[in-house]
């Protein structure tokens, strides 16, 4: 930074922003305008600095005007499920897809109006399921319900051994 460009400021307490920015800014990021212009940012004051580090542009940001909009920042890979969700072990349905094409396979009929799924029993009675449930347990429960109405839904016990009888 060039003893210059600090000059011109007005007042010290403007000198010592400017000198905190261009050391220690909080955020730095290209300027979209100009490309080999980077723009320094620490609290209210904003400076734009060339890749040699001469300040070309300085401006201190009041509560009035809106202040740009910060880089995003960079986030962390998420963390995988620990936890396994269907496979073997599991005799109900997992998804809404699969409780769906289990309901197609027992003979019952599907139709979506809305936000609901309309299920026509073989036994003609009629139960609704949501297309976006708010409840983490509301495919369980439907599952349940369903198989209370007389529809089994569980997996095939095919992968399971059988004992041998002796």
């Amino acid at each position: 930074m060039t003893p210059g460009a600090v000059c011109r400021v007005s007042t010290p307490d403007a000198k010592r922003a400017v000198l905190a920015t261009f050391r220690s800014p909080h955020w730095t990021a290209p300027v979209r305008d100009s490309p080999g212009l980077f723009r320094y940012r620490r609290h209210d004051c904003e400076l734009r600095v060339r890749a040699d580090g001469v300040v070309c542009y300085v401006a201190f940001h009041t509560a009035s005007e809106p202040a740009s909009p910060r880089p995003a920042r960079v986030r962390p890979a998420p963390a995988r499920r620990r936890g396994r969700r269907g496979g073997a072990g599991t005799v109900w349905p997992t998804t809404w897809r699969e409780l769906r094409a289990r309901l197609r396979t027992a003979g019952c009929g599907l139709a979506r109006r809305g936000k609901h799924w309309r299920v026509e029993v073989p036994g003609g009675q009629i139960y609704t399921l949501p297309c976006t449930a708010s409840d983490h347990r509301a495919l369980r429960n439907a599952a349940h319900e369903l198989a209370g109405l007389g529809i089994d839904l569980r997996r095939p016990n095919t992968h399971r051994h059988r004992r041998a009888a002796g």
